[in-house]
């Protein structure tokens, strides 16, 4: 059995390595898409399961008031696991792979956009995930996948999927957190910009 210090030392390489990897331009691609919808007055729906829901709930957290200017118009973001009595409700009364659907029926609109999170992008897991952005697709609505292992099928379906090329859990999740802050540092400087041009 490794060292501790070993385990520690293999990890954190190997995050090291994979950041490395990870695709800039798709991280640019996402950032415009945030920076767009904010500037027509979209809304964010950021979706996920497991640990990939409180990364979601963090991204709607950040959009709706961390990035935003002092005094300027806030993001409209939410994240659609955070009101539990509607999410079971649905889950309960309808198919659980439509919940994500059913939550954003009647809501989702084409200058928004739908944020999912998902380690392994919905193949073989998730499907609610799956449902969501090709419903999102549908209505012409941008999507954003944040995903790992082979990507499944939110990678091959989504307007812009990052990937975090490892099939490990743990580095997947850890690295969506770097991806979401990333993001948001970005973002902060571009609404500054912005609202200031605006002014």
């Amino acid at each position: 059995m490794a060292e501790p210090t070993t385990k520690i030392a293999g990890f954190l390489n190997e995050t090291r390595r994979l950041i490395g990897e990870l695709d800039h331009g798709a991280i640019d691609a996402a950032r415009q898409i945030l920076l767009d919808c904010y500037r027509r007055g979209g809304r964010v729906f950021a979706l996920g399961n497991g640990g990939s829901a409180s990364t979601a709930q963090h991204f709607a957290c950040d959009l709706a008031k961390y990035i935003i200017p002092e005094g300027a118009r806030p993001f409209d973001a939410r994240c659609l696991t955070d009101n539990a009595a509607l999410y079971t409700a649905w889950a309960n009364d309808a198919a659980r792979e439509d919940v994500f659907v059913n939550l954003l029926r009647g809501l989702l609109a084409v200058n928004d956009v739908v944020i999912t999170i998902s380690v392994h992008g919905g193949s073989g897991f998730s499907t609610d995930l799956v449902r969501a952005v090709r419903f999102a697709n549908g209505v012409g609505a941008a999507t954003i996948s944040l995903v790992g292992f082979e990507g499944g099928f939110l990678h091959r379906e989504s307007t812009c999927s990052i990937l975090v090329p490892i099939d490990s859990t743990p580095q997947t999740e850890a690295i969506h957190l770097v991806i979401e802050h990333l993001l948001m540092y970005m973002l902060k400087e571009d609404l500054a910009a912005y609202v200031g041009a605006q002014s």
